[in-house]
């Protein structure tokens, strides 16, 4: 043991190898060059947002798995582990019931709107105001989600390189975020969404390539298993035991129960309601196909946040064995967020580290292009003046998405500089950051499709005042300590569900106060009327 901790602190101080920077020169290389690839067939927006609607499913599936498991929830999984222990994980129990619901109810739905938008629903059922509305909260959805992902990835790149430069002025953090906005911004202006969704499977591959490795080096190295880390991990503090199963105090923050109900509404809501979700179901050429990705899409989400929760607990069981190998006398849950990356950038052989930085840089990039892409399709469709659009071609539309590609790629990078910031001011987790910067949007927006689907008498008048309330009280629920000045705080496990729920109780309870009730004009445009009536894509358009 005393050889392994003269080998180690070496290691830590090793840099990057001139094996790790080929790593990374030959991962941009490849990727540009699926990007010039399928942008140079690219002839209208179907092509750039869509994919003309002719992508396998299999890619498919595996694209809305890197991109909803971004490198938020790469990092952020493990140190949610190391520093909470086992109640996120324990969420995807919940995993049955959102099975049924997407694949049965949503996909079905979306499947047969054959939009581009997934906000042309809402005008047909509601109005254009209540369609602006929801497109503005994705927006602020993604602009903040994404500006996360970057700040994230960039942390996660600063550790496992390792130290400052002299060469540079200010902290490396903000030069890495500079860098992958503008890579970003350049390649999804190329690329459009073909070049994404094939750039995503390169994606799992590299991610997974990464908690496969740390979970064997600690393997191999330290002869334990995962009985041996659950036992250091609850020797080590109590957070780590088994979590309750329920509580009634909204104010404890892990729950079985709790975590459930996050897992649940989160998967629910971003299937039903958010346009990079559902932008890859509409690439795919038929149902069936969609269906098929959403399975892919869940055997693999459920891997990945499995190997990534069992890499946190051997992290942590590793580093509370060998506490010296941690930087300036830290421990392993004061790390939390950063131990994954520190480790495999100063841990692992020679050349992995480049690997490592590849993958990050592939997440962030995919996960910056994702977005824009999506936020680019409904700034065309949903928020410009449909008007001027009509009079443009093809060709001066699809430049005009490729325009707006690179001002939100960068308006992104700006936003991720603001979100490094608050970070040091709050000093949280990646997961208790997200309600805070994107996920307070995500139940609103959601309700409002849900309202459209499933409660008839509602209109504009009564789920425009119900989503303005759901949105404010999502609001307040997720930055309620900083509000109050208290550190009184309910859960963020329920930051989702509350004002979802509320949102579509108080649309259907002014449904009957303000409504004449009867047939109106987006009676035709309910769950049940799409999936089963004669309503079809041309009566939409």
């Amino acid at each position: 043991m005393d050889e392994t901790l003269q080998i180690q602190p070496e290691l830590v101080q090793r840099g990057l190898d001139p094996l790790d920077y080929a790593a990374v020169v030959f991962y941009l290389l490849l990727t540009f060059g699926i990007a010039v690839w399928f942008g140079r067939k690219q002839k209208d927006t179907e092509d750039f947002f869509v994919g003309g609607r002719r992508m396998p499913w299999l890619i498919v599936g595996l694209s809305i798995l890197a991109t909803l498991f971004s490198t938020l929830s790469y990092i952020g999984v493990p140190g949610e582990m190391i520093k909470r222990g086992s109640a996120l994980f324990l969420g995807y129990l919940a995993l049955p019931f959102t099975f049924l619901v997407i694949t049965f109810l949503w996909i079905p739905f979306f499947m047969r709107l054959k939009l581009t938008s997934a906000y042309e629903y809402l005008e047909r059922r509601f109005s254009y105001v209540v369609r602006l509305f929801a497109a503005v909260l994705f927006v602020c959805l993604r602009l903040g989600w994404m500006g996360m992902v970057v700040y994230a990835a960039s942390m996660a790149l600063d550790m496992v390189k390792g130290g400052d430069t002299t060469m540079l002025p200010g902290p490396d953090l903000y030069w890495w975020i500079g860098s992958i906005g503008i890579i970003a911004a350049v390649y999804t202006a190329i690329g459009g969404i073909q070049a994404m969704l094939w750039v995503d499977v390169l994606q799992c591959i590299l991610l997974l390539t990464g908690v496969l490795l740390t979970i064997g080096f600690v393997v191999v190295s330290d002869g334990t298993g995962p009985l041996d880390w659950m036992r250091t991990a609850a020797s080590n503090s109590s957070d780590h035991k088994w979590p309750p199963v329920f509580t009634f105090d909204v104010t404890v923050r892990n729950t079985i129960v709790w975590t459930m109900i996050n897992s649940f509404f989160w998967h629910i809501c971003t299937h039903g309601s958010d346009q990079v979700v559902l932008q890859r179901y509409f690439s795919t050429p038929s149902l069936q196909a969609a269906r098929r990705s959403y399975f892919t899409n869940v055997i693999v989400d459920f891997s990945m946040a499995g190997l990534l929760s069992l890499a946190g607990l051997a992290l942590l069981a590793y580093f509370v064995k060998h506490p010296a190998l941690l930087p300036g006398g830290k421990t392993a849950p004061e790390m939390a967020d950063k131990l994954f990356p520190f480790f495999l950038g100063n841990q692992l052989p020679a050349g992995c580290a480049g690997l490592v930085i590849s993958a990050f840089l592939c997440d962030a990039i995919q996960t910056l292009e994702s977005g824009v892409n999506a936020i680019t399709a409904v700034a065309t469709k949903d928020l410009i003046p449909r008007k001027g659009l009509a009079k443009e071609t093809d060709s001066q539309q699809l430049s005009l998405a490729r325009v707006l590609t690179v001002f939100i790629s960068l308006f992104v990078t700006g936003a991720a500089y603001g979100i490094a910031y608050l970070q040091v001011v709050y000093n949280l987790t990646l997961v208790d950051m997200m309600p805070k910067f994107f996920n307070m949007f995500v139940g609103p927006l959601a309700a409002m499709f849900f309202t459209g689907m499933f409660v008839p008498r509602a209109t504009t008048r009564s789920i425009l005042p119900a989503a303005i309330f759901g949105l404010a009280l999502s609001i307040v629920w997720s930055w309620w300590e900083a509000i109050f000045q208290t550190s009184w705080r309910p859960t963020i496990f329920l930051s989702i569900a509350v004002p979802c729920l509320s949102t579509v109780l108080m649309a259907a309870i002014l449904s009957f106060i303000v409504e004449r009730g009867g047939k109106h004009s987006g009676s035709g445009f309910t769950w049940w009327a799409i999936v089963y009536g004669k309503n079809d894509v041309q009566e939409m358009e």
